[in-house]
Formats: structure tokens, sequence, C-alpha cells
């Protein structure tokens, strides 16, 4: 899952406070010269003796980006799970939502997708043995292969984004089920927590304990979907003039001196400074809900969310109708929820418990009710609802986080793996084209990775081929996409090619290369082993790709 963009919201900070003109005078400056006091509103029967005022110490600029004419995207899709037959489970189901389901015994039927082939890959890696031979050695050493492993889909062509792996119950065992691509089975076993590095904790294997041959269900039609609701939101908030409680000029003005301190520090990025100036600016005037807004901001920077938390909901206390308050507490509540989800003590099975995001998803909905076109409200209710599994409803804050911002690359990735994940292919090629075509140029390489992938699922060679050289264009030392590439060169044949992407890829500097290289190294070996009459040398069992916007390049068995 993407991160907060901390030197963006440093930017955006900065920018704020001087198109805010933050740096702000002695108060009667800050109203202008000819500004007069308002009349104080007389107090509730049951107010303190201290006189309420009109609060006329300004919000923060709205974070919103100007933007040309808006592109179409493609219909949201409905997210359903196909039914199935009592007693069963669809993969689909357990890809997506098989959290719940860790650790007990389901019965799946669907189509093998693929199927690990170990004489086709001693064959690859040994091209001058003929199939007697491997089978000999396999005979002599079974250890030569490994793990008995298959992908299971709901259809024929679903694609292995959207399958799930189905592997032996014995991690001993080299007898593989005689299965191909395109067979019906059903599998009767254990969904668990794959060991690392077979996958991400967040995903699942099935450790079969049976697999038979079926034939086909017949498709069940899915339950209509129901019209998305928007959730409705109650604002609370103050009376259209928002009031405080008096206090005298001097105490205000020595407040936002230390106020404008703390601006300063976090422009020159110097947090420790900042916080110390803006805690005394609240210290003089706890009602200077902009420094509270500025220290929330400074902890951000620092990824620190809990004390974030604090001093955003303190602003959103005294000024519940700012939309930048209710932004950045919703933020911090959802940073915070992570971290400790994260940090919490290891269950004896399964993966960590979910964050509690209710009140994160309550505030960032606030922010965006008195500010639609805030985009990074969008973005982040969008990261909450794929969280609390609400598909559908992430969808949407995604579209919409491009739409008020069309030229911010994470929400394209973000949407981009979430129709992934549901194998909403078509969909997710659409997102990122449109993306690609959107995004700064030097910062589209993803994007075009995100396309040669899709077309590599689809076995379209040369589409892909040229949408991983538009991701190297845009980042030269993109060791994934010259991988990827390198593959397809050598599938087409040119081998010329593919020895110039996989030596730049062997000595790639980059350290997210990982396990890039060494598979980079193995086929460079076999290139130089090859005879004129050898079939050229690949990697059929491996996929690579950037694992979300952190452009960590991971590798797994195809």
């Amino acid at each position: 899952m993407p991160v907060i963009d901390c030197q963006s919201m440093q930017r955006v900070l900065a920018i704020e406070l001087a198109a805010l003109g933050m740096m702000l005078g002695p108060l009667p400056a800050a109203l202008g010269d000819n500004a007069k006091p308002a009349t104080p509103p007389a107090a509730p029967p049951s107010a303190s003796a201290t006189p309420l005022v009109w609060d006329d110490l300004p919000g923060p600029q709205l974070e919103v980006v100007q933007h040309g004419p808006r592109s179409s995207m493609p219909a949201i899709p409905s997210f359903a799970l196909p039914a199935t037959e009592p007693g069963f489970r669809s993969s689909r189901e357990l890809r997506v939502r098989g959290r719940p389901l860790l650790g007990t015994e389901v019965k799946v039927k669907g189509f093998v997708t693929w199927a690990y082939d170990c004489i086709g890959v001693l064959a690859i890696a040994n091209p001058r043995a003929s199939r007697a031979q491997i089978e000999t050695a396999i005979h002599g050493d079974p250890a030569l292969c490994e793990r008995p492993t298959f992908s299971l889909g709901d259809t024929p062509d679903t694609s292995r984004d959207a399958s799930i792996t189905v592997v032996s119950s014995d991690p001993l065992a080299r007898s593989v089920p005689a299965l191909a691509a395109g067979d019906y089975v059903v599998v009767t076993g254990r969904w668990s927590v794959p060991a690392p590095p077979a996958g991400r904790s967040s995903d699942g294997v099935l450790v079969w304990s049976a697999v038979e041959r079926a034939a086909p269900s017949a498709m069940v039609e899915a339950e209509p979907v129901a019209e998305l609701q928007e959730m409705e939101m109650d604002l609370d908030g103050p009376p259209a003039h928002p009031v405080r409680r008096f206090v005298d000029d001097q105490t205000i003005n020595a407040s936002i001196d230390r106020m404008n301190a703390c601006n300063q520090a976090i422009v020159a990025r110097r947090f420790d400074t900042a916080i110390a100036e803006c805690q005394a600016a609240t210290d003089i005037w706890d009602g200077n809900h902009l420094a509270w807004y500025a220290r929330a901001g400074a902890h951000m920077a620092r990824r620190e969310w809990r004390q974030a938390r604090a001093a955003a909901e303190h602003a959103v206390t005294l000024r519940p109708d700012q939309a930048m308050y209710q932004l950045y507490y919703g933020i911090s509540l959802y940073e915070a929820a992570n971290d400790a989800a994260r940090s919490a003590p290891a269950r004896p099975a399964g993966p960590p418990a979910p964050p509690r995001l209710g009140a994160a998803r309550d505030a960032l909905l606030a922010a965006d009710k008195r500010a639609p076109e805030l985009w990074r409200a969008h973005f982040y209710l969008g990261r909450v609802y794929r969280e609390l599994d609400e598909p559908r409803r992430a969808a949407v804050q995604f579209n919409a986080t491009i739409r008020t911002n069309p030229g911010y690359r994470p929400a394209y990735i973000a949407l981009i793996e979430l129709y992934r994940r549901w194998d909403y292919i078509d969909q997710a090629l659409a997102v990122a084209m449109l993306g690609a075509a959107s995004v700064p140029a030097g910062e589209a390489a993803d994007l075009w990775f995100e396309v040669g992938i899709i077309h590599d699922t689809r076995h379209a060679d040369d589409p892909a081929i040229e949408a991983f050289s538009k991701a190297i264009a845009a980042s030269p030392g993109d060791a994934g996409a010259r991988f990827e590439r390198a593959q397809l060169y050598l599938r087409k044949g040119d081998l010329p090619s593919a020895r110039r992407d996989l030596e730049e890829v062997a000595r790639s500097p980059d350290p997210r290369a990982g396990v890039t290289k060494p598979l980079a190294a193995q086929l460079l070996a076999a290139l130089a082993a090859r005879r004129t009459t050898d079939p050229p040398p690949r990697l059929p069992s491996w996929e690579c790709s950037h694992e979300g916007v952190s452009k960590l390049v991971e590798c797994r068995r195809r």
C-alpha cells in the first residue's frame, strides 16, 4: 500500500502558507486597515462569562489543482463475485475476500490457468539434454523438481493476477498431478497464509489434500448489484459565522508571531524547530487553530502520525468547518491506525488484524463534503475503502482523485492494481493508457510498465515491447522493464536485443533490481552456452512487476 508523499505534503504546506499570507503581521494588519471589529454575539445563558466574538482567523487554503478538460474514464464495474454452488468457493472470492477464511478447509471448482512442469523447466535450463535424460536425472534426484504447484481461476482465460496458487500439502512431494492449462478440477484443501517468499502477507495459497477432475459447471448468474449509494455525512458544524472566546490582541499577536516562526521552519524543513514554535504558539493561545494545523503538518512530514493526529484533532475541534483540518485529521488517523496494526503482536495464525479505519473514513468524508475538489481526500478515501473491502467505493474515490488531479500518478497505479486484482483487465489497460498520457513524462514509467504487463498477459508481444520501451525511455534505470522486454525479445527470437537488455539488468546498480539480476545472469549464461541449433533460452516460470508506487521490482513464478 502507497504511503503519504511527504515531500509533496511539505511542498503543499509551503505553498499554502505563502498563498495565505500566513506570515501574518499583528492582528489589525491581518484583518485590513479599514476592518471594523464585529459586534460579539450575545452569549447563551449556559455559556461562561468569557464573551464570544467572531473567529476572524482565516483558515488554510484548499489543496486543489487547476487542470484542463478531463478525459473520460472507463465505467466502474460491479465488483460482484460469481455465484457458487452450496459448499463451494470461487477462486476470485478467495483471492479478494479470503482473509476471513484463512486456516479453514474449503472446496473450490475452477480451471487450471498454469501448472508447474518440472521437465519443461529443466529442459529450458539444459537445452542439450534429451527428455529421457531429464527424466532419468529426476528419478535419481527428485530434489531437482520444486514443490508441485498450479494456479486456479474461475474461467479458462483468467489472468494470473486473478488466479489463486494451489500447492501440495507435502513440501517434499515431487509427484505432480497430470494437469494442464484449461483443465477443470475440484480442489479440496486448507486456505493458508503462504510462507515467504511465496507471496505477500495479504495473499493466500490453497494447500490441497485432494484434486479431482470434473465437468465444468454451468455458470450461475450473480445477483444484481445494488446502485452504489453515497454515504451521507451529517455536518453538525459551527454557525455560519464561526465564533471563538474573546482573547486580547496582544495575546493573539504573540501567538501569531510564534506561528509565523513555525511556518518559516517548516518551509526550511527544520521540523524540530517548527514543532517547538507551534507548541509555543498554542501555549500562548490555545485557540490558534492555524498553529495546531501547522504543527500537524510538521509531524506528518516526519511521519509521526500519532502526534499529527493529536494536533489535527485540536484544529478540528476548534473549527470543524475547515476542510483542510478534516483532511489532515483523516490522513493522520489512517496512517496511525496502519502503524498500530503493523506493530501489533503477531497472531498465532493468519495475517495481522486489519486496522480500524472508521474514524479516518468519517473525517475524510467530512473533508470531501466541505470541499469536493480536495483530491487528496478522495485518494485516502480510496485507500480506506480498499482496506475495508469495499472495492467499488474505492474505485469511485480513485476515479474522483484522477478527476480532481489528473496528473497524480499514485491514483492511477492504485486503480490499476484494484482492477487487475479483480481481473478487470480492459479497465486496467484503459486507466494505464490514460495515466501515461496525463502524468508528466518523467513520471510515466510505472504506467507504461503496467501497460506492458497487461499486453504481455494477453501475449501481445509487439505492443508489450513498445510499452516497456516507453517505460525505459522515461526511466532508463528501470531494471524491471528491461528484464520483461528481454524475455519478450527471447520469445520473438531477437537474441541480440535480448542480450543487450539482460546485460543492462545484470550490471544495474538499482537496489530494487533484487531478484532480476541473478535471473538475468542465468539467461546470459544460457545464451553464451547456446549452440546455433538450440532454441532461445527463456524463463517461462517467472514474471516481474513493480510493487505499488514504491517501484520495488518483485518476481514470482508464472
